[in-house]
Parts: structure tokens; sequence; C-alpha cells
């Protein structure tokens, strides 16, 4: 009996103990679930002004610092609420829009219409994102939670440019009290607050568990700037990376062979292209920039570097911005016509630089265009830069030819159009190639202002066909937005910009 007795003490003992562990087990599972995401892209971000900056790397930490009046579904293309609960046109000229009365900054405090007012008038003043806002007349806040928007003529892309990622809605009284430093620790209404920003090796985000549509599931955003694709998706495989944007080919053949990986793929507003300096020597004349177009394989370089998974451009426009046409003229590929005027011209053997960021793919394109080009009797030298020192060279028209993308956010033509051919524009402000042209001004000019969205589209399709004849630009390929991540994580969607307040781990 005694022995029974033992018997049965030492068992229940020894159930006890595991059901201890088990609970211990569990109790450690749920205090470590993991609780910080780590997104790489291809390059570092250089500020979080976000008025003070046109791109994408600097805009995925803008976007989740900052709301704006309204936001862009970039599934959809269309126009929804952001931190304007709704909004009502009154004249043409004229703009009612009422805030979402949940929505506060990081600090704590309630969104006002005097913040739109003073952040869209600071908008108003700094050159890269200016001619967004150009006919904005007067912000006015009709009370605190509603504010009236009045423009010196018909405005067209009003509510699309309120959507730019340059529209974030500031702190007013945090900007006025430290302007200097108020974005080394920036205070918005978005999703996530700044932690900590090592320049040259990460940024860390933290949530903000106030954030008006919603508590973010996933506390800390690590976003790092890794330009060797190859580095990306050994990260991802290896687990230091969880998420990265802009997946090419090294990536996407490891991807989509991995049981572990996702690829998320969707095309986006981005027109890959080849911008030549207009004012600059041989570069001077449209027809020697018609002939380096002609002599450019872009097949070639989509199914060398892409794996055809990229749509070749005829145009500068992407199909799905507002003002796209399928009825403009294109330049084919002729290399025997293109070497044929590059020779009548004289200019056979003409150096000309091309500059790239340090892209793997922009300079293995460069790499391609430079040998085609070879045939035609173009010897073009390639100068890769660090993407800030791309950009500053570039803007200051220090370049010959530069390869680059643009993809407008607001997907309406005038954004994709206006800051990179206007002469207004000239310059970092977007038209980097320096081209000059007054009916380009006038057509640009008159579609802002059109209402009429079948005659606005018809001026667009003048737009392009002087783009065709004038060749400041060679458009090379429509680029899709491509996400590479880890299975376990959900509501993940393939956006340029990415919705860190969404994601999930499983």
């Amino acid at each position: 009996m005694r022995k029974t007795m033992r018997t049965i003490f030492l068992t229940v003992s020894t159930l006890l103990l595991f059901a201890c562990q088990e609970n211990e087990t569990a109790k450690n599972n749920i205090t470590s679930k993991k609780d910080t995401l780590v997104y790489a892209q291809s390059a570092d971000p250089k500020t979080l002004d976000p008025q003070d900056s046109t791109e994408q790397y600097s805009q995925t930490i803008t976007t989740n610092l900052y709301d704006r009046l309204v936001e862009i579904n970039e599934l959809t293309g269309e126009v929804v609420p952001g931190l304007g609960d709704s909004w009502k046109m009154l004249d043409e000229n004229t703009i009612l829009i009422h805030l979402n009365p949940k929505a506060t900054f990081s600090n704590g405090e309630p969104l006002t219409s005097e913040d739109v007012q003073f952040s869209l008038e600071r908008a108003k003043t700094l050159p890269k994102v200016a001619h967004l806002y150009k006919l904005i007349e007067k912000i006015e806040p009709v009370d605190k939670s509603t504010v009236k928007i009045t423009t010196s003529e018909p405005f067209a892309p009003l509510l699309n440019h309120l959507s730019h990622k340059s529209a974030a809605i500031l702190n007013k009284k945090a900007y006025l009290e430290n302007p200097e430093k108020y974005f080394e620790n920036p205070i918005g209404t978005g999703p996530y607050k700044l932690k900590e920003w090592k320049i040259g090796d990460r940024i860390v985000l933290e949530a903000v568990p106030t954030y008006f549509k919603g508590e973010p599931k996933i506390k800390n955003i690590v976003v790092r700037g890794i330009p060797e694709e190859n580095s990306r998706v050994i990260g991802l495989e290896t687990g230091e990376l969880d998420v990265f944007s802009g997946v090419e080919s090294i990536a996407r053949k490891t991807i989509e062979s991995s049981d572990k990986l996702q690829l998320l793929e969707k095309p986006s507003t981005s027109t890959a292209y080849i911008g030549m300096n207009n004012q600059k020597g041989v570069l001077k004349d449209p027809e020697v920039r018609k002939a380096i177009a002609m002599g450019i394989d872009k097949d070639a370089i989509i199914e060398a570097l892409l794996m055809g998974s990229a749509q070749r451009a005829d145009q500068f426009l992407a199909p799905p911005v507002f003002g796209h046409s399928d009825n403009l003229p294109i330049i084919e590929y002729d290399p025997e016509g293109a070497k044929k005027i590059i020779e009548e011209k004289g200019l056979t053997g003409t150096n000309i630089v091309i500059a790239t960021s340090n892209s793997t793919l922009r300079q293995q394109m460069c790499e391609i265009v430079q040998a085609q080009l070879k045939e035609i009797g173009i010897n073009l030298s390639i100068e890769s830069l660090e993407w800030g020192a791309f950009l500053n060279s570039t803007g200051n028209g220090l370049t010959d030819m530069f390869i680059m993308g643009w993809g407008p956010s607001t997907y309406d033509g005038d954004y994709g159009f206006y800051p990179n051919f206007h002469s207004s524009q000239i310059g970092g402000a977007g038209n980097r190639t320096y081209y000059n042209s007054p009916q380009m001004d006038q057509l640009l000019d008159a579609a802002k202002k059109e209402m009429n969205q079948e005659k606005r589209k018809k001026l667009y399709e003048e737009v392009g066909t002087l783009l065709t004849v004038d060749v400041p630009v060679i458009p090379l390929y429509y680029s899709n937005t491509s996400i590479g991540s880890h299975k376990n994580i959900e509501n993940l969607e393939a956006t340029s910009y990415p919705l860190f307040y969404k994601y999930e781990f499983k």
C-alpha cells in the first residue's frame, strides 16, 4: 500500500512538474513574441522633413511618421480619407475639409485646423514641392476641426496633391518652439515616432499606441539602407531581415524557390528612364537625343536583367497614372538609323558620361546601354555615385546623362509631368534634364487648371507627343512594386510606401 501511494505521489508530482514547465514555456513564448520588424530598402533616408524631399527612401519613413488630409489607396489609385474625415467642394475653387476628431500627435496633443494651415503654408514655400500647391490661395481654419482651402483658379488635381507625402501635417506649436531641431525628433500624427537614427546604419521607429486608425501590431520598425541586392536577399534568408522592397532578378529566383519566403508584386506608377541634359554639349541637339533613344534596345535590358518581369515603356507616364495614353507616337529601336544620324553629324566617337546611383541593377543597365551605344558610335563612360551625391550631381546639371525612376504617388499626370518638364522646376526640384520649352510650359499650366477630365487627358496626350519630338528623356520600362518577405507576416501588401501599422507577425 505504502509503495502504491509512493508511486501515485511520484506520478502526480511529475505531472505537476511538467504542467508547471509547460505553463512557464507558454508564458515565455507570449512574453518573447517578436515585436521588431526589420525592413530594408536600397538607400538610406536623407531627411525627416516631409516637405523638403521627393525621394522615396526618405518618404518611406515620413509616410509612417506623419499623416495627410487625404491618402491614395495604392491598390485602387483612389483618394481616400486620411486626417480629413470628409470633404465637400463648395465651388470649383473652394473645398471644405472636416478633420477626424480622434487624430492626435505623438506627444498627445490634438490635431487642429491651425496645424493644417501652418503645414500647407510651409509646404508652399519650399522649392522642391511648392509647385504642388502653387494654386492654393488661402488656407483658413473655420473652427478647430474644419479647414477651408481656396484656390486662385480651378485646380483639377487638388485632392491628389493633398495626398502627396509633402502634404504631411506638422505640429505647429512644437515646430515654432524649436524649428531648427524639430526634424531631429519630429512630432506627427502617424502610427510611429522616431526612436533612434544611426545615420548610415539604421533608423528605428516606435509604435504610437494612440494612433487614430488603431494601435500598430508591431512595436518597433528598423529600416536599413542596403544597396546590394545580394546582401538584401541573404539577409532575408538568414532572418536578419523580415521584409525588403525592390526585388530584382537575383532575389526573385531565391524567393520563388523558398517555402519560407514570399514575393508580392503589382504594377506601380514608376517609370525607369534615362535623362539627358538638354543644355550640355552634343545633347543640346534633339536629333542626337533621338539617335541615342533609337540605339537603346529596351527589350534586351528587360530580358537580361529583369527576367521579363517589367513592361517596356514607350512614354513617361506609367499605365496606372491619369494622363497615360495608348495613342502616342513612339521611338522604335533602330540602331542602323541611329548610327546614320551620328555619322552624318560627324559625331562618331563622341564621349558622353552617364551617372547612376550605387544600385547594382542600374549599374548593370548602364553597362548594357554602354555596349549598345558603342554600336552607333557613342562612347559612354559610367559614373557610379552614392544616392545623395547622385541627387546633388543631377540636380545641379553636372551630368551628361543619368538613369533613375519617377513614380507620381498622387496617381495624377500633373505630378508626373510638371516637376520633370516644366521650366520652373529646372534643377533639384525635378527637371534634372534642364529641359526648357515654352510650349511644354503652356500645356502643363493649362492641364493643371482644366476641370474637364477628358480635356485634361487630351492636353496630356499633347504633352506626351511633344516629349517624343524633343526627347529630353528615354523611358525604359514600367517598374513593378515588388516586396520580398517571410511568410510569417500578415497584412503585407505590395505598396510603394509600406504601411507598417497594418503588418502583424503570425
